[in-house]
């Protein structure tokens, strides 16, 4: 084996451990599973007057979706001795639940929040540089802008359905390719 080989071989070699590091590190599955269920779990509660039932629902299961994503990310960090960046993943999280709550006050419609859901989730797919977690993210978005704009009758129970199943969907496929898992 020539020199060159070896040093082939070698950054070979650091590029699978830095893929395989990321991925453990970046668990994507985890806050997609849990908001997915929770969105699906929200169905109910959007038939309670006028959205004010949708509106509570998420004012307890948000806070709540979001602790148990940072207690299992500290877990999964404390583990494997490595971590993500966690402040930068609070100050998105908390960004994305306040967008959230003032574009349902202001637009009166679940595409507001939707819309404000699938652009955090766009920011964490770039914190963890997730493609799949991008691509759901759109798929919102999408579906979001399309009730928006056709305002079909049950657009809420359209979007928690769109968002539920994509979500924990996606969350239930990048668990099974999650290393650590």
């Amino acid at each position: 084996m020539t020199r060159n080989d070896e040093l082939a071989t070698t950054l070979d070699e650091v590029e699978r451990v830095r893929r395989h590091t990321r991925a453990a590190v970046h668990p994507a599955w985890f806050p997609l599973v849990v908001f997915g269920l929770l969105g699906l779990a929200s169905i109910p509660f959007s038939r309670i007057g006028e959205g004010a039932g949708s509106a509570l629902f998420w004012l307890v299961a948000g806070p709540a979706g979001g602790f148990a994503t940072a207690r299992y990310y500290t877990k999964r960090a404390i583990a494997l001795g490595a971590g993500v960046r966690g402040r930068a993943y609070a100050a998105l999280g908390v960004a994305l639940f306040i967008a959230a709550w003032v574009s349902g006050a202001v637009t009166q419609s679940a595409a507001g929040p939707m819309i404000a859901v699938a652009i955090g989730y766009l920011g964490f797919a770039r914190l963890e540089r997730s493609w799949p977690t991008a691509v759901v993210a759109a798929v919102l978005g999408v579906a979001a802008v399309a009730v928006a704009v056709t305002d079909p009758d049950n657009g809420d129970i359209i979007l928690a359905l769109v968002f539920g199943l994509a979500f924990t969907a996606t969350g239930l496929v990048l668990r099974h390719r999650d290393p650590v898992a």
